[in-house]
C-alpha cells in the first residue's frame, strides 16, 4: 500500500489550503475504496448480507411512506366527497324551494 506523506504548512493561503484538501481528500477516498474492495473480496457473503438487509430496510421505509401518503389522500378524498354531497343537498333544497 502506498503511503501519502502529509506536510504541515504553518501559513497557507486559501487556495493552497483548498489544493491540500483536495489532494489529501483524494488520497483518503482512494484508501477507503481499496479497503472496501479488499474486504469485499475476502468476505463476499457478508457484503451480500449487508446489501440485502439495507435493501429490506429501505424498501420497508418507502412502502410505509407510500401507505401514509395513500391514507392521507384517502382522508382528503373522503372530506371532498362530503363537501360535494353537502353542496348537492344545498342545491337540491334550493331547487325544491323554487
Amino acid at each position: 500500500m502506498k503511503t501519502t506523506r502529509i506536510d504541515f504548512v504553518a501559513n497557507a493561503t486559501t487556495r493552497e489550503a483548498g489544493v491540500y484538501a483536495l489532494k489529501y481528500g483524494w488520497a483518503f477516498a482512494k484508501g477507503v475504496s481499496r479497503d472496501i474492495n479488499s474486504f469485499a473480496h475476502r468476505l463476499p457473503w457478508v457484503c451480500v448480507a449487508v446489501v440485502l438487509i439495507a435493501s429490506v430496510v429501505v424498501g420497508s421505509v418507502l412502502v410505509a411512506e407510500a401507505r401514509m401518503e395513500r391514507d392521507h389522500a384517502s382522508r382528503e378524498m373522503f372530506k371532498l366527497q362530503q363537501q360535494v354531497e353537502q353542496l348537492s343537498c344545498m342545491v337540491e333544497s334550493n331547487n325544491n324551494k323554487q
